[in-house]
């Protein structure tokens, strides 16, 4: 038994004045005998003797008065049901609903989120006067709007209704948490927790190995009733689902492949056939694929399409360049993991310089304003380089520059630094000791020496190529991206090679005494290194067919962040490196799925510019970084994707010895933990009914019972007399 209102026990403390009023009258008085009244004695003792018992008994009904009446304020409670004048202990009731999108599920009784709904609202209509509850959406816990106890249950069933289904998974053991901190400020003895749920197993963690504080968090008195919703259907094993995507494709150009690796799993029981699988570029699909998928596995689709122009008619110059992509397959029974997004923004033309004698730079020139790669293409000649204004250009290509000043390293490392690019190609004029000593250590290259292959019985070939390179991707076709595969070869008479033995770069290209394409990266900027002029007196590489894609492809790649895309799950923090020239300290504009725009401050370290999203993101889709606040965007700087958790796809749920097996450690004892198989027979009063009752009633009813009792023996008592 327990008291509800424990403090008023202290006016037990009222029935010793019965007990001291009774002891008060026994007082010893002086004794005078009458020598006439002797014969009486006899007589009396027999009246006294009943008078004593009548005293007696008229001193326990009134210290039960005293004592039934405090119990009844103290409102005393017991767990079990009291048949008769008991009642039902007032109730504070908490309901856990799981709203994460597997709940979005259709089943053959309707949609399992609306299915969770009815429960809940059942639970509220069981509610009576007296009662409290509160509700807390298992998948949004920070929304805390209804998780105070309340008697308006009217708002409440309308909080449930209107609670949105999350892209987030839900928080079993948080939400549990959370509900004992709510119950922590209740008053009433019965304390109920509802948890509505499809009971997918990763409503407990999303990692099976990780360690669960299972300690027991509710009283012996709180009782846990688990509603499973579905329990009993087979449509989830119909899902099929996009679960992660690998762009493949590292540098994005209008015109030019997008490739996509998909990851489709059909969780079903029966193998699936000619499943369509789409690409989709800002909502035009643009590519598609059948795949034969096995029942229970998972196939990894490729999928390509060329990149669109940028959209001339958005309202926003930098919103014009960003792509937003969708993977998607078919319809099915859950239409919230059928697809997944990524996004990337199209770079504007860069600004190209290009430096070197005319003789050396007319195979250069010709290439880049054939391809029309760039916005601004300037060919000056050497001497300009010490005058030239760097911040005016995005990428330099230096053709032959004889030496280098200390004036001119210090410049171009800055340029680098800053994000800029730098390609330098090596050539007669070149003073392998000038540069040695002074551009390529500050590049980060190492160093050149020069090799004549004109004594050789044949030509020097390119002996590898790291094809996984992104200045490379969807260049060469048909090896294996991971390796280094050989391609069809110039032919070189001289080169100028990086060194392996000094090399501090990345080497691209080989060829058999050094490098002869190579990347260093700096700051926030890129340097190509080419061993060989594109002249044909040293080889005839500015005339065979890889001359012009790298000469693209390096255009673009020293001039775009490579790494301008990040991939987020909702709901989950994350912080994004931003990368390439940023103003220091200014604003950033983020623009979400629906093009609503949002400012915030990036953090600056030594690494780059920091952009946190704690607590991270609540809606999927592709969210675009751009430079610039109010209303005046600028570039855009990175692309986030947020997916939902892939988890939510994969069906398998508890059974009912499982839940019950994974609840037991948040409950003193077992028996706590009740499963409704069926809300909808189950009737949420006679449930609830036996879970407490009050007997405030019963120790009343003693009272009034002891004081009619007293009045009717004291009146008798004193006609006796």
């Amino acid at each position: 038994m327990s008291f509800l209102n424990p403090a008023v026990l202290f006016g037990l403390i009222a029935a010793a004045i019965p007990i001291l009023l009774h002891f008060f009258n026994l007082r010893k008085l002086q004794i005078v005998d009458f020598s006439t009244l002797a014969f009486l004695k006899e007589l009396q003792k027999t009246r006294i003797r009943r008078l004593k018992l009548t005293q007696l008994l008229l001193l326990l009904l009134r210290v039960m008065i005293v004592v039934c009446a405090v119990l009844a304020f103290a409102r005393p409670t017991i767990p079990t049901s009291f048949p008769g004048l008991g009642t039902k202990a007032k109730s504070s009731v908490v309901i856990i609903l799981d709203n994460s999108f597997s709940m979005e599920l259709a089943d053959e009784r309707g949609v399992r989120l609306k299915q969770a709904k009815e429960a809940a609202l059942k639970v509220i209509r069981s509610l009576s006067e007296g009662d409290e509850a509160a509700f807390i959406p298992m998948a949004n816990l920070d929304d805390r709007r209804f998780t105070e106890f309340t008697r308006d249950f009217g708002a409440l069933g309308e909080a449930v209704q209107n609670a949105p289904a999350s892209y987030t998974t839900g928080k079993l053991e948080s939400a549990l948490r959370l509900a004992s901190s709510v119950l922590g400020k209740s008053r009433n003895i019965n304390q109920e927790i509802f948890i509505i749920t499809d009971n997918q197993t990763n409503i407990l963690t999303d990692d099976p190995g990780a360690q669960r504080d299972s300690t027991a968090i509710f009283p012996k008195s709180a009782a846990l009733f688990v509603v499973p919703i579905g329990a009993d259907s087979k449509a989830g094993e119909n899902n099929i689902s996009v679960d992660s995507l690998n762009v493949l494709t590292r540098i994005f150009e209008s015109g030019k492949p997008v490739e996509v690796e998909a990851r489709v799993r059909n969780s079903g029981t029966e193998d699936l056939k000619d499943v369509i699988v789409s690409l989709v570029m800002n909502g035009e699909r643009v590519a598609q694929r059948t795949v034969n998928i096995p029942a229970g596995e998972t196939r990894t689709v490729p999928i390509a399409a060329a990149a669109p122009e940028p959209a001339r008619h958005s309202s926003s110059g930098a919103l014009s360049s960003l792509v937003r992509c969708t993977v998607e397959v078919e319809g099915d029974v859950l239409e919230a993991d059928n697809r997944r997004h990524f996004g990337f923004a199209l770079p504007p033309k860069p600004r190209i310089a290009v430096i070197g004698t005319s003789e050396e730079t007319t195979f250069l020139a010709l290439a880049l304003r054939a391809g029309n790669i760039a916005s601004s293409l300037s060919v000056l000649p050497p001497e300009a380089l010490s005058a030239m204004a760097l911040n005016e250009v995005d990428a330099v290509m230096l053709v032959d520059i004889p030496r280098f000043s200390a004036s001119d390293v210090s410049r171009l490392q800055a340029f680098v630094q800053d994000g800029g690019g730098v390609m330098i190609f090596g050539g007669s004029r070149t003073d392998a000791e000038n540069y040695n000593a002074t551009l390529l250590p500050a590049l980060k290259f190492g160093q050149i020496s020069a090799s004549d292959y004109s004594l050789a019985s044949s030509d020097a070939e390119f002996t590898a190529v790291e094809q996984a390179h992104p200045l490379f991707s969807g260049v060469f076709k048909g090896g294996n991206a991971d390796s280094k595969r050989l391609v069809e070869s110039p032919r070189f008479l001289k080169a100028l090679p990086l060194k392996r033995e000094t090399m501090t770069a990345q080497a691209l290209i080989e060829l058999p005494d050094g490098a002869f394409l190579a990347e260093s990266k700096l700051g926030n900027g890129k340097a190509l290194y080419c061993a060989a002029p594109p002249i044909t007196g040293w080889s005839n590489f500015p005339v065979t067919g890889i001359f012009v894609p790298i000469v693209f492809r390096a255009a673009s790649y020293l001039t775009a962040s490579v790494s301008a895309a990040s991939e987020a799950v909702v709901g989950q923090s994350v912080t994004v490196l931003l990368s390439g020239k940023l103003p220091k300290g200014s604003a950033l504009s983020i623009t979400d799925p629906a093009n609503a725009v949002s400012v915030r401050q990036a953090a600056q370290t030594p690494s780059g510019a920091l952009l946190s999203f704690e607590g991270g993101v609540q809606q999927p889709g592709v969210y675009a970084i751009s430079t610039g606040a109010d209303g005046k965007q600028g570039a855009i700087v990175h692309t986030l994707a947020v997916n939902p958790p892939s988890s939510e796809s994969q069906m398998t749920t508890f059974n009912d010895d499982e839940i019950t097996s994974a609840l037991q450690g948040f409950v003193p004892e077992k028996d706590q933990i009740r499963i409704i198989s069926d809300y909808r027979k189950t009737g949420m009063d006679t449930l609830r009914a036996g879970t407490g009752t009050e007997l405030w009633r019963l120790f009343l009813l003693l009272a009034v019972f002891a004081a009619v009792a007293e009045m009717i023996i004291a009146r008798r008592a004193v006609g006796a007399e």
